[in-house]
């Protein structure tokens, strides 16, 4: 069950929306304010639409990943959404312009554990994840046609892990948020600390098809 909240020189409650069968982990309005997104321990994900005053529509109920859901986000700028799970992966999804219908465009697949969040930079072209497994991973979105002469099957936009920051977290990475204004990435952990991630701006820029791994320690590195 949810609860809408508008502001009418108090807040109350001006919609309850109901639909999932067990908790609801978290919420995340579209960049628009047009869409709101829900995910819950019964693994779906629901996009609900302002369908009027105080109305909203469900827009689709997705069944993309094997167990509960723990966090939705919007992209900063496109009607794109990103799910993470108890199932280790991360989802993508779109809206299909020929029948609105909404299905799952990509899974990001890397982490050992459960991904317990996500977030887009500014543009929406790179995504931090944090997980039971202690790390952050930084991914890359690929467009049909990248300089880059990655493969985009279906020219479907392909996610790429380019870097995995590992052992600064001495247990699980429960949520991060990347700033939009500074570019820094913060990390909420379960050893009791938060800690502040900064990119080396004379790190190389471009990617590709190389791995960064070796590279993670001077491309992202704690914010002293």
């Amino acid at each position: 069950m949810l609860y809408i909240l508008g502001y009418l020189g108090e807040f109350e409650c001006i919609a309850t929306l109901e639909g999932h069968e067990n908790e609801v982990k978290s919420v995340s309005w579209s960049h628009s304010g047009n869409l709101l997104a829900t995910c819950s321990r019964d693994k779906s994900v629901w996009i609900w639409e302002l369908a009027g005053e105080d109305e909203f529509d469900c827009a689709a109920v997705l069944n993309s990943h094997t167990q509960d859901v723990k966090r939705v986000v919007w992209h900063p700028k496109k009607d794109i959404l990103a799910s993470a799970s108890y199932d280790n992966t991360i989802k993508m999804y779109a809206e299909n312009a020929a029948d609105n219908d909404w299905y799952s465009t990509a899974t990001l697949e890397s982490h050992n554990s459960t991904v317990w969040s996500i977030d887009f930079d500014a543009d929406g072209e790179r995504l931090v994840s944090c997980s039971d497994d202690k790390t952050l991973k930084i991914w890359r979105a690929y467009q049909p046609g990248n300089e880059e002469g990655i493969y985009t099957p279906d020219n479907e936009t392909v996610w790429k892990c380019v870097c995995t920051v590992s052992g600064e977290h001495s247990r699980a990475i429960y949520d991060v948020s990347w700033c939009k204004k500074t570019g820094l990435i913060a990390t909420a952990c379960g050893d009791d600390a938060i800690r502040i991630f900064k990119e080396d701006a004379n790190s190389q820029k471009k990617i590709g098809r190389a791995s960064c791994r070796e590279r993670c320690r001077s491309r992202w590195s704690p914010y002293h």
